[in-house]
C-alpha cells in the first residue's frame, strides 16, 4: 500500500477544527500587534485550547492545574502605563466568546472578582465590539477601523 492510501477497513481521519472564536482572537491579536497603544502589555492566555483525544485532554489539564492554572479566566490581560507617579496603570481582561456566546459559570464567577477587585472586565462576541471596547479602553489608537 502506498503512502496516504486507505484501506477500505481503515477510517479516515478527520482535521480538527479550531475553535470557533479562534480567529477572532488571531484578528485581535493582529490588531493589537498592529495598532497596539505605547507602553501597554498584554497577553492572551490559552487554557482553553484543544487538546487532542479524551484522555490527553484530561492529562493536560492536570498538569496545567498542577502548574497553577486555573479555571474561568478571560482570554486577554491588559496592563495600561501609570498616568503618573500617583496614579498607576490599571488591569483589563476581555474574553471573547463565538457568537451569541455566554459567559460559563466559572467565567462568571471571574469575572465578579476582578471587577470587585477594582480590574476592568468585557465580553464581545464579534470583531466589531471587541474593537470598540479596546478603543474606548485605550488599548489600541482610535484611528483603527474594521
Amino acid at each position: 500500500m502506498q503512502h496516504g492510501q486507505l484501506t477500505l477497513f481503515a477510517k479516515r481521519q478527520r482535521k480538527v477544527r479550531p475553535a470557533p472564536e479562534f480567529n477572532l482572537h488571531v484578528l485581535i491579536a493582529n490588531i493589537l500587534r498592529r495598532w497596539g497603544s505605547k507602553g501597554w502589555d498584554w497577553t492572551h492566555l490559552p487554557f482553553g485550547e484543544y487538546r487532542g483525544d479524551p484522555e490527553r485532554a484530561k492529562i493536560t489539564g492536570a498538569r496545567l492545574k498542577r502548574m497553577g492554572a486555573s479555571s474561568g479566566w478571560p482570554d486577554f490581560m491588559f496592563f495600561a502605563p501609570a498616568i503618573d507617579d500617583v496614579t498607576p496603570g490599571c488591569v483589563y481582561f476581555l474574553e471573547l466568546k463565538r457568537k451569541g456566546g455566554k459567559l460559563t459559570a466559572e467565567q462568571a464567577v471571574r469575572m465578579h472578582s476582578l471587577r470587585m477587585k477594582g480590574h476592568r472586565y468585557a465580553v464581545a462576541d464579534n470583531f466589531d465590539d471587541a474593537l470598540a471596547i479596546l478603543k474606548t479602553w485605550g488599548a489600541v489608537r482610535v484611528s483603527v477601523s474594521a
